[in-house]
């Protein structure tokens, strides 16, 4: 189907090779063909049910040039996600939809979304089920291609070659896809990178574990691939843990596998780490080995009791993480980021902290309120003492690797807030120990307060990239909140979870969020003006029509 202005929709799947890969009817292996219509588009849909273990199908495009390229996705009434990709592409992109409204007639739609700008001489799509690790549900209705003049392909590509929109920073936890992908080779590694490919984004925070939990093979702690762990309490850790067995008996290592692909693309790479994570509870029972042998080296609360904590108080400790983050940034990564977001505090009141209060001041600090400002000053002191350790070490290795290793950190709303837990952010930055912060929005019941940030780091080499948050936005909202964040003199704008199983993979908002860096063009842009997310209304379904009473009303 092709309209007066050059759009071409191709919405009869059927033609998809293989052939032997469809059916009219569902059954397991095969991709069943759905007649349908909807709002201006009909034709024959392809979908894979949640345990269909369906191959990949290639769509032959048939056209020459650049275009513009929109995918129709069939959610449903449960979430939806294909994989795409096309001929000359690395590897595939995880598109998905947003959750279902079951209260209004969402079902009997189509999600239309923009995935990418592209010169599709000598190319074909794919189209692949996320069959892998949990799987999910897939459905594809249609293709548009809208094609694009020469001025067009012009400026995309002058957007592309720009440097000074590179100002946003994307944190990946690098297990969460793992927990429910379970990949098992290193291109679906870079699955998860490539959505990033012509974005405004400058860095990548890769999750490198917690505690001495790795996730990649570690010299200095153990790979979560919980070799004797048999029994697991929910599915994701199982598929998780056999992920991970893949990749040592095939030699692959996620962390290198990322950061190598990343920067093939131009983006750098840290490697991400939470400061605290060093002990779960049973039933999940994610012990650690380090947290084990230590037991010394624990954090302890006023009332004199351990916690699931160790203490950056002591050397040990110290010595351990910063010969982990050594090992990092020897792979290729390009910093260490700290997650002090995640499983604070990291000093309390150990004896170290403790009788060096005593001596200074004469006084017990348990007998003191938690938030007295001398103990907070000192008690952050140990922290600051293990950041400037981090900072020598770092320098020293970067000079023996010839290149400059960044650190960052995730802290918290406020800089009070951050103090409370040990962190004197301002410190860090007057001292030059970060290269950046991440003041994080979803920890404690206060707002955001950027303006704080900013201020103690104005004159310093820190800059600050506020994070933004909920997790899913709509376009506009993302927008507003940039503009605010720009506007009280943010350097650039974060992305806490950033992965295919949240804001990556939701093209509706991943079209708005891939361009945020643009803060100059930013206020000046109408909806219009960016590749839309839009809601199809479907008539029919199968040759039944749904639209007037959705038969799923009775579910």
């Amino acid at each position: 189907m092709t309209n007066a202005t050059g759009t071409i929709t191709i919405s009869d799947l059927s033609h998809c090779q293989p052939q032997e890969a469809l059916s009219k009817t569902p059954q397991k292996g095969h991709w069943q063909v759905i007649p349908y219509e909807a709002e201006g588009v009909s034709g024959k849909m392809v979908v894979a049910g949640q345990e269909c273990g369906a191959p990949a199908l290639t769509m032959p495009l048939g056209v020459q040039g650049w275009y513009a390229i929109h995918l129709g996705i069939w959610t449903h009434w449960m979430n939806s996600m294909v994989k795409v990709k096309l001929t000359k592409d690395a590897c595939f992109t995880v598109v998905s939809t947003p959750s279902p409204d079951w209260r209004s007639n969402y079902f009997a739609s189509i999600a239309e979304v923009f995935w990418v700008y592209a010169d599709l001489t000598g190319q074909d799509l794919n189209i692949s089920q996320m069959s892998t690790g949990l799987p999910v549900r897939s459905g594809i209705a249609y293709i548009k291609l809208e094609a694009l003049t020469a001025d067009q392909v012009a400026e995309i590509q002058r957007d592309r070659s720009q440097s000074d929109t590179k100002r946003l920073i994307g944190y990946n936890d690098a297990w969460s896809f793992i927990y429910s992908r379970g990949p098992s080779t290193a291109q679906e590694i870079c699955e998860e990178i490539e959505p990033f490919r012509h974005t405004d984004f400058q860095k990548l925070l890769w999750g490198i574990g917690q505690g001495s939990a790795t996730l990649y093979p570690s010299k200095i702690g153990e790979m979560m691939e919980r070799a004797n762990r048999t029994d697991f309490q929910r599915d994701g850790d199982r598929v998780a843990a056999e992920s991970f067995r893949t990749f040592k008996r095939k030699g692959i290592d996620p962390l290198k596998t990322a950061i190598d692909f990343a920067h093939s693309m131009g983006l750098e790479l840290h490697g991400s780490y939470r400061m605290s994570g060093w002990y779960t509870p049973p039933p999940e029972d994610m012990e650690d080995s380090f947290f084990q042998q230590h037991p010394e080296w624990r954090c302890i609360d006023r009332d004199g009791v351990e916690i699931t904590r160790m203490s950056y108080a002591f050397p040990g400790v110290q010595d351990f993480v910063i010969s982990l983050f050594r090992e990092v940034v020897e792979l290729g990564a390009d910093g260490i980021s700290l997650a002090y977001v995640r499983s604070y505090p990291c000093v309390l009141y150990e004896a170290p902290v403790v009788d060096g209060f005593l001596e200074k001041y004469g006084v017990d600090p348990r007998n003191l309120p938690e938030d007295d400002p001398r103990w907070l000053k000192h008690k952050a002191e140990a922290l600051t003492g293990f950041m400037r350790n981090l900072r020598r070490s770092m320098d020293e290795t970067g000079q023996r690797l010839g290149r400059h290793i960044q650190l960052s950190a995730v802290v918290l709303n406020t800089l009070d807030f951050s103090l409370l837990h040990g962190m004197d952010v301002a410190a860090w930055a007057r001292e030059g120990l970060v290269d950046f912060i991440m003041p994080d929005s979803s920890r404690g019941s206060m707002p955001l307060d950027s303006s704080g940030y900013i201020d103690v780091c104005r004159g310093t080499k820190c800059k600050v990239y506020p994070e933004m948050m909920p997790r899913q936005m709509a376009p506009a909202e993302y927008q507003q909140r940039a503009l605010q964040a720009y506007g009280l003199g943010a350097d650039g704008l974060s992305f806490w979870d950033i992965d295919s199983e949240s804001r990556l993979g939701l093209k509706d908002q991943w079209s708005m969020v891939r361009r945020l860096g643009h803060k100059d063009e930013l206020a000046g842009w109408t909806p219009d003006q960016w590749p839309a997310y839009r809601q199809v209304p479907m008539y029919t379904l199968g040759g039944y029509r749904i639209d007037r009473y959705s038969p799923y009303w009775a579910w």
